[in-house]
C-alpha cells in the first residue's frame, strides 16, 4: 500500500499534467480533482476529462495517455457526446497501484 503523501502527489501530478494539456491545446475545460478508491492491497485512481475541439482529440488523449501510462496498466475510455447541442468527448481513466 502506498502513503497518503504519495497518493496526494501522484493526484497533484495527473491533475496538472492534464490541465497543462488542456490549455496547450486551448481547451477550456479543466481537472479538478482525481479520486482515489483504497482497496485492501492496491490504491485505485480515477478521474475523467472532456475534449470540446473534436480536432484536438488526438493529439490530446495521446499525450495524456503516454503520461498515464507510466504508472501502469491504464483502463481508458472515450465517449463522444452529444447533449443539448453541446459537442464534446468525454474520456475516463483509472489504474490501479
Amino acid at each position: 500500500m502506498i502513503s497518503s503523501e504519495e497518493k496526494d502527489k501522484i493526484k497533484k501530478d495527473i491533475v496538472e499534467k492534464i490541465n497543462s494539456v488542456l490549455e496547450k491545446n486551448g481547451e477550456s475545460f479543466r481537472l479538478d480533482q482525481v479520486n482515489v478508491l483504497n482497496k485492501k492491497e492496491t490504491v485505485k485512481f480515477m478521474g475523467n476529462y472532456r475534449v470540446y475541439d473534436r480536432k484536438n482529440y488526438g493529439p490530446v488523449s495521446k499525450e495524456i495517455n503516454s503520461f498515464l501510462k507510466q504508472y501502469g496498466d491504464v483502463d481508458i475510455k472515450s465517449k463522444k457526446i452529444r447533449d443539448s447541442g453541446m459537442k464534446f468527448t468525454t474520456v475516463s481513466f483509472n489504474f490501479e497501484l
